[in-house]
């Protein structure tokens, strides 16, 4: 089998040993629609209050980028850690742990796009306004959806439990969604530096004007590197392919 040939057998036993689960088809298909609606109810109630305000399409922006989030990085656990014995079978038949850890890396690009699809879908149907620019909408979407899986490896690596790893990732992706969202004063500078700070920017941007700064894209194009070599630096060190 040649090195392609190889790669493509790696990559779709990570995603065979991840999407056999019903339930995560089962999140996958019903948590965009549930959360957006979730948020929805939930900015309306903080709107209300004095010194806060919600735009019209906050709230469904905010779930569009938790259930980003929250799914892309729940895939990341489960590529680390439901995976983790079909990637041994592939070290014994052969595969070095390179060859598997860029399979990983691959199958987590491919769920990304998935987690996206879905959840552009769900948000697009959901929105109460047009949005702008559908294509960078979708381009925002996606950066949200492949820091947090790279979030997602890096949790699993560290925790070793897909239980508690899902635990942690929805308390987070939950704080970072609604603060991104920026509906509530802060001056925390802190808050600049959360997963979901610039692919919420460019995600508002698109829907409400059309365009995108280039700054805001560079930041999360940055972000996204940075994670990529934390989370092959863990891997590395954990040394579980070795």
């Amino acid at each position: 089998m040649g090195a392609v040939g190889r790669q493509r057998a790696a990559v779709a036993a990570g995603i065979r040993s991840t999407l056999r689960e019903p339930t995560t088809v089962v999140l996958l298909l019903a948590l965009p629609p549930l959360v957006v609606a979730v948020f929805d109810v939930a900015l309306a109630t903080y709107g209300a209050a004095p010194g806060i305000e919600v735009g019209a399409t906050e709230a469904e922006r905010g779930g569009a980028l938790f259930s980003t989030a929250f799914l892309a990085g729940l895939l990341g656990v489960f590529q680390i850690v439901g995976a983790a014995e079909a990637d041994g079978r592939l070290v014994v038949c052969g595969y070095r742990p390179a060859e598997v850890v860029g399979a990983r890396l691959v199958a987590i690009g491919l769920a990304s796009l998935l987690v996206t699809g879905i959840t552009y879908a769900t948000f697009a149907w959901m929105s109460p306004e047009a949005i702008a620019a559908p294509g960078l909408a979708i381009l925002a979407l996606f950066l949200a959806a492949t820091t947090y899986a790279l979030v997602g490896v890096i949790v699993g690596t560290v925790i070793g439990r897909e239980l508690e790893g899902s635990l942690l990732l929805v308390f987070v992706a939950d704080f970072d969604s609604f603060t991104s969202l920026g509906v509530i004063p802060t001056e925390s500078e802190l808050l600049e530096y959360t997963p979901l700070e610039r692919p919420a920017r460019l995600l508002a941007d698109a829907v409400t004007r059309g365009t995108i700064q280039t700054g805001d894209l560079l930041g999360a194009i940055a972000y996204l590197v940075v994670l990529l070599g934390i989370a092959v630096a863990v891997v590395e060190f954990r040394g579980d392919l070795v």
